[in-house]
């Protein structure tokens, strides 16, 4: 079989540079899931002289097939795989060029755009030219997420009634950019959120709130709180930010006869059984978490991709239209909070969605 021409656009951390990260579980960089799935990349791309130089040294692609441009290497290489790890406002820019010229599968890093307005452009974009569209919400692809759907959906802690969700990290650095969209809340959250949506369903409402530190008194939020509730009744609580001085992914799952937490790097099952200490309640224990494949998910992702280049008619794990709706209710959210806690529906008209008033830019 021909080999397909295979572009890398953005050899930052997530395209390539956190392969070299000794603690973190291989592979965990676009390029490392492609190669691990049999997809040689064939084309780079990086606005950064320096940075594309060591790409090229290390990876193998040759120097002749190194681009500072995306859209040249689009244009005049015509790849039929474009790999999309660049900053959140160049997404749908990239993307639209790379499917208006003949790419059959885009694979896109988080969140899919800015703006509610590029991400409908970029998925229009990929329907009206047949070209697939995977969002890197890599947890969809992960054999961990996948059992606990299993669960939740087998009654394994009876009906889930409320989740505790949080992302905490660091607030916000460096100049708050129109093009940027948002926080934290966006750019780690939006995974929280799309993992929401893939455990418990679309979300019907929101109310938020957020906050700066220090005397910043515009620009975004450096910690974001939310209420939201499923169209299924789940309330879900989440934090997103909050200046902390490590990093923590957690989801705490409280269902009707049990409990799953689960967060980077482990998990636990409990259910009920008869109280030791109060006559007539009931207690949670720890149950044996059930066994799950072990297979990285970045590699699960780009086997899809690859599949897809090939062919195959295979449904996308993480669709353009689940990453809009992430975005969709993560702006949902701050809009909730600049109307003062006020309970916003979705789906929202991006029309309202104005970032500048919202966060005083």
């Amino acid at each position: 079989m021909k080999q397909p021409r295979i572009a890398l656009i953005g050899c930052g951390r997530i395209g390539f540079m956190l392969e070299s990260d000794p603690l973190r579980y291989k592979p965990c960089t676009h390029f490392g899931g492609a190669s691990s799935a049999g997809l040689r990349i064939t084309h780079a791309c990086d606005t950064d002289p320096a940075r594309l130089e060591g790409f090229v040294r290390v990876s193998g692609v040759p120097r002749k097939n190194a681009f500072i441009s995306h859209r040249e290497l689009i244009e005049s290489v015509r790849p039929e795989l474009v790999i999309i790890s660049t900053w959140t406002e160049s997404h749908a820019e990239i993307g639209m060029h790379a499917a208006t010229g003949g790419a059959r599968v885009i694979v896109c890093e988080k969140p899919i755009a800015s703006n509610l307005r590029d991400a409908s452009r970029l998925i229009a974009a990929c329907e009206s030219h047949g070209t697939h569209l995977i969002i890197n919400h890599e947890r969809r692809y992960d054999p961990r997420y996948q059992k606990i759907k299993d669960l939740l959906d087998g009654g394994a802690i009876g009906i889930t009634r409320t989740v505790h969700a949080s992302v905490l990290t660091g607030g916000f650095r460096g100049p708050s950019r129109l093009e940027q969209g948002g926080g934290p809340l966006l750019h780690d959250g939006t995974h929280m959120v799309d993992l929401i949506r893939y455990l418990f369903g679309d979300i019907a409402t929101v109310i938020g709130d957020f906050d700066r530190s220090g005397n910043r008194t515009s620009g975004f939020e450096d910690r974001a709180i939310a209420w939201l509730r499923t169209h299924g009744g789940v309330d879900v609580f989440l934090e997103a930010g909050g200046a902390r001085e490590y990093f923590v992914f957690e989801l705490c799952i409280s269902g009707s006869r049990g409990k799953i937490i689960a967060g980077n790097g482990y998990e636990s099952l409990f259910t009920t059984r008869a109280s030791r200490h109060y006559a007539g309640f009931r207690d949670l224990v720890e149950r044996p978490f059930p066994r799950f494949g072990r297979r990285n998910y970045f590699t699960r992702e780009y086997i899809e991709a690859k599949r897809l280049l090939h062919g195959a008619n295979v449904p996308i794990s993480s669709s353009g239209l689940d990453a809009y709706r992430a975005i969709e209710a993560i702006h949902a959210i701050y809009l909730s909070a600049r109307k003062g806690r006020k309970i916003v529906e979705l789906p929202v008209k991006p029309s309202i969605l104005k970032l500048k008033e919202i966060f005083d830019l």
